[in-house]
């Protein structure tokens, strides 16, 4: 597969040397980087690593996601009549996850640091380099479109003719190119007006909006759609969508379909070839000297690195979280192990990446089983929401997002310093995990729960203050239970890719079950004071049951 792209990218030597490109470099930079794709295990592979084995051939599980993808995102030909309206529909999930792949895969693929260290010191320039990173990205994403594109080739190709499909494919790698440079040019562009660390901040808050963005759409989205006529929707009301790109290649494809030459949809036209090609040439020729030199920063430590050691020598007073660490925590091990996860937690972008966006599904999964049901519009289901126990839910699901967070106290892609645990005279390792809970417990979940529970007392009342109480005391058994099953590691001391998966089924539907099962057995006692009490005190001894055992966890104990 990877000699069949080169060999695509090597038709367009001749514009490459114009652009003042050394093909030959190009080639030999390409066929290394793609070579090391195919090492590398996705995010589908991930789970699954076990050895340390060589993986070969690794993008063939992307490959197959993308086609299955795609045959879902046929259902934007079916519930739309209007091929403009189709293709607009088709297009925006197409651009949608182009552009989260690419930021996704930012660290690795869409500005990839080693090039600097490696490629830079050669004889190699500055638009040989930059052609080769835009290359490999063409290449990865094409890896992804191109399955997804199948489905809807085949259907267009029964459906409309071949001169349509093959129109329709055109307008698609056009697509990706344009979106691969605009989001190139965007980055570009921030990294001339913001410091390295703070974009990289900021790009980590991106990437965690773009997945709940996604989450939501998954979820939302066919729920919205039942509630709107697409047939009735009439585009040419809407003039403003002329100057969204996404309307350029869905009118372009609908003109030549359709046999539609007016001027507006000659314009079309003429922007989806004009518009990509320009992105091309203005990425190459105007960001490429600079950006190499924003991107060594990048790479390094940036230049903010001593603003905040200044700043913590100035200010007086021990730092809040210190002293929520000398209340919460017995003893300076338990203490110091509070303060190193809520400080590394705080600084970890993987880590954030992974848990704040499980915060946001609860919120995504409430509305999802708010619309469920009857067709009742949304003013009588949130009229008649008081009248439900749907805040069972809400407490519940609060679970998952913790245990989100607790799960991935023990992977760090620095987990080589987890020597200094065994070097250290540590007592009990159970202080230690005990910490780390802890600290997990009042930085991620209590303030989320006092939010639902303040939505849940400007809904319900306050007559359901005692099911509050009763179901914070249930989700922290839950969870502690759980570290007491399956976590038995220090905290940041496991890689990353080496998640062991025996078990992972069980474990999985115990997170699904468990917290599903008390959460049933709430409902039906919800309401009824006394037994809210009685389970209340209940669900406070198994509390303290858990704590002492998991506080008193041993190094046998540990896994390896």
């Amino acid at each position: 597969m990877n000699k069949f792209f080169l060999y695509l990218v090597s038709l367009l030597n001749p514009v490459w040397k114009r652009l003042g490109v050394d093909v030959e470099q190009l080639r030999a930079i390409l066929e290394v980087k793609l070579k090391m794709d195919d090492r590398r295990p996705s995010a589908y592979m991930q789970a699954r690593q076990q050895k340390k084995k060589e993986i070969k051939n690794g993008s063939w599980g992307v490959i197959l996601m993308s086609f299955v993808m795609g045959i879902f995102y046929l259902y934007a030909f079916f519930i739309a009549k209007d091929h403009f309206l189709q293709m607009l529909i088709w297009f925006s999930l197409f651009m949608m996850m182009m552009s989260t792949t690419l930021i996704a895969d930012f660290t690795s693929v869409l500005i990839d640091v080693k090039d600097n260290f490696v490629i830079l010191p050669k004889p190699v320039n500055d638009k040989t380099v930059v052609v080769s990173r835009m290359m490999h990205i063409v290449i990865h994403i094409s890896k992804i479109v191109v399955p997804m594109m199948l489905p809807v080739l085949v259907y267009l190709f029964v459906e409309t003719g071949a001169v349509s499909a093959l129109w329709f494919v055109l307008l698609a790698l056009l697509l990706c190119i344009f979106s691969i440079f605009l989001i190139n040019a965007v980055y570009l562009v921030a990294l001339q007006l913001t410091t390295p660390e703070k974009f990289k901040e900021i790009l980590n808050w991106i990437q965690m909006g773009l997945s709940v963005l996604l989450f939501g759409i998954v979820y939302l989205a066919p729920r919205v759609m039942k509630n709107v006529n697409l047939a009735e929707v009439r585009l040419s009301d809407h003039t403003w969508l002329n100057l969204i790109p996404l309307t350029w290649f869905a009118g372009a494809w609908q003109a030549v379909t359709d046999g539609i030459y007016t001027p507006q949809f000659l314009i079309f036209i003429a922007l989806s070839f004009i518009v990509p090609f320009a992105s091309l040439w203005l990425v190459i020729k105007v960001f490429a000297p600079s950006f190499n030199r924003k991107l060594a920063m990048l790479g390094g430590s940036g230049t903010d690195s001593g603003k905040p050691e200044k700043a913590r020598a100035v200010s007086s007073g021990i730092p809040w979280y210190k002293r929520l660490a000398r209340l919460l925590t017995s003893g300076s091990q338990e203490r110091l192990s509070f303060e190193l996860v809520w400080l590394i937690t705080g600084r970890s972008r993987e880590f954030k990446l992974k848990v704040y966006p499980s915060l946001a599904y609860v919120v995504i999964y409430f509305i999802y089983f708010f619309f469920t049901g009857d067709h009742t519009s949304a003013g009588e289901k949130w009229k008649h929401l008081p009248e439900t126990k749907m805040f069972i839910f809400l407490i519940y699901s609060s679970s998952f997002a913790f245990i989100t967070a607790i799960s991935n106290l023990v992977y760090s892609d620095k987990y080589k310093s987890a020597w200094v645990y065994f070097a250290a005279p540590i007592e009990s390792p159970g202080l230690l995990l005990m910490g780390a809970f802890k600290a997990s417990l009042v930085k991620f979940f209590v303030p989320f729960y006092l939010l639902l529970s303040a939505f849940s007392l400007w809904v319900w009342g306050l007559k359901i203050m005692p099911d509050l109480l009763l179901g914070f005391f249930n989700v922290i058994v839950i969870n502690l239970a759980f570290a007491f099953i399956y976590l038995r590691r220090l905290p940041f001391s496991a890689e990353l890719n080496i998640k062991q998966s025996a078990g992972t089924f069980i474990k999985g539907m115990l997170i699904l079950i468990v917290p599903g099962v008390i959460g049933v057995g709430h409902y039906f006692i919800a309401g009824y004071i006394w037994l809210v009490l009685i389970f209340g005190l209940m669900s406070f001894a198994a509390l303290y049951l858990l704590y002492t055992k998991y506080r008193e966890t041993g190094w046998a104990k540990l896994e390896a």
